[in-house]
């Protein structure tokens, strides 16, 4: 999906969204301030809590990332990863770090695998496919509700596109991609006359992931003043290990669409 390009990163095509041909997937350059964390990472931490603020449309030119380390407590580390774009920030990621203690386990960790793994889905439809290209690279198995139908939604997903040419995705990158599409595979509104957007995205974590396939399990809630909340589980082959919201701002489509979304 990104190319290499020195200390910055040029976008492919892969890494568009469903808006236009030239804006990309919030998965996809999420995915690039989640790598920036990674390669940042210190020993004897674990990370507990990511948040994501989405500033700016992001387009196909380059994007340079940058960390900064906001707190170095004993117990805790706070670590701001930033993208910029035209010499302008277009989003970031504040990562919360916290002490770690493998000798400390203070409740059984529960390992409980999902009742229903990946071979179990059912494929996604022609049409979803079609949704944006960086939805071809993702494998998508729906083990609940239907990406067609509105109302909550259970999905396996593998993002098996590389997220950095000549690199394999991690964990992380595997989590962020599926977390970001919590409100779209949930959405509840009409969406030929009402269209949405995720202004954030925070995900908390009280095991690390294992790659490659991520359960999303999610809900969107609808408030009465033009916003919502999208929430969900996470889960991967050996249970859950975390869960992810995102704010929601709706907006009347201003000519309704006709024969679909």
């Amino acid at each position: 999906m990104f190319v290499p390009d020195g200390d910055s990163f040029t976008p492919t095509e892969w890494a568009v969204g469903p808006w236009s041909k030239d804006l990309l997937q919030a998965s996809a350059f999420g995915g690039l301030l989640a790598r920036a964390l990674e390669t940042n990472a210190v020993p004897d931490t674990v990370l507990a809590r990511l948040s994501f603020d989405l500033w700016r449309p992001v387009t196909r030119e380059r994007l340079t990332p940058a960390v900064s380390v906001l707190r170095d407590g004993r117990k805790a580390r706070t670590v701001e990863a930033s993208l910029t774009q035209n010499g302008k920030a277009v989003a970031r990621c504040t990562a919360v770090y916290l002490k770690a203690d493998a000798s400390l386990t203070p409740a059984p960790v529960d390992r409980t695998p999902p009742s229903l793994g990946p071979d179990d889905g059912r494929p996604i439809p022609e049409v979803a496919k079609g949704w944006s290209p960086f939805f071809t690279g993702v494998d998508t198995r729906t083990v609940q509700g239907g990406l067609l139908e509105p109302g909550p939604a259970a999905c396996w997903f593998n993002l098996h596109r590389p997220l950095v040419a000549g690199e394999t995705n991690s964990a992380l990158v595997h989590t962020v991609s599926a977390a970001d599409l919590c409100s779209g595979i949930s959405a509840v509104v009409n969406l030929r006359e009402v269209t949405f957007v995720n202004a954030d995205l925070t995900i908390v974590f009280w095991r690390q992931p294992r790659a490659p396939w991520i359960l999303l399990a999610a809900e969107t809630y609808v408030g009465d003043q033009g916003t919502g909340v999208a929430r969900g589980t996470l889960s991967d082959l050996d249970g859950t290990f975390g869960g992810c919201e995102q704010t929601l701002i709706f907006e009347r489509r201003a000519q309704p669409l006709r024969g679909g979304a």
